[in-house]
């Protein structure tokens, strides 16, 4: 997991060429020009898309991972919980291996709120929840997320 200021992204170049080029276009100049299609980057390898959501409180929702993808996850308004945690120490709810995404259940494990400015790199030992309400009070939030292929 990485998580850190969007000014810092290109600090964590170098762990591979996809992640690479998704990190640099983790900036508020590219973000602003997202509309309502996924963005292509280099074809199914790396993408984004923007995805408005209301957040959810802790009990609605369940930790997700992906065997073939990286997520990078960017809150563009309002404010996102993410939990981090382990899919070991979590219990399988459901795999949709067709979409790259397996599901579990749990309560424990890092939290942390990602609001504007901050992103948040998921990888495959990683399972991430969302999105989670801050204090429990549900609220509409503007995201992107990045897939980024292994």
């Amino acid at each position: 997991m990485i998580y850190a200021k969007m000014k810092d992204a290109l600090r964590y170049c170098g762990i591979s060429a996809n992640l690479d080029l998704a990190l640099e276009h983790v900036n508020s100049d590219f973000l602003a020009t997202l509309g309502e299609d996924r963005i292509e980057l280099k074809g199914t390898d790396v993408y984004v898309f923007k995805v408005p959501l209301t957040t959810k409180v802790a009990s609605e929702t369940l930790f997700e991972n992906h065997h073939d993808y990286i997520d990078i996850h960017v809150v563009l308004e309002g404010a996102e919980r993410m939990v981090i945690n382990i899919p070991e120490a979590l219990e399988p709810v459901e795999e949709k291996p067709e979409n790259d995404a397996y599901f579990f259940r749990g309560n424990d494990g890092q939290a942390m709120i990602l609001t504007p400015g901050n992103f948040l790199v998921a990888f495959p030992e990683d399972a991430h929840k969302t999105p989670g309400a801050v204090d429990d009070i549900p609220q509409n939030i503007v995201k992107a997320v990045f897939k980024v292929k292994l």
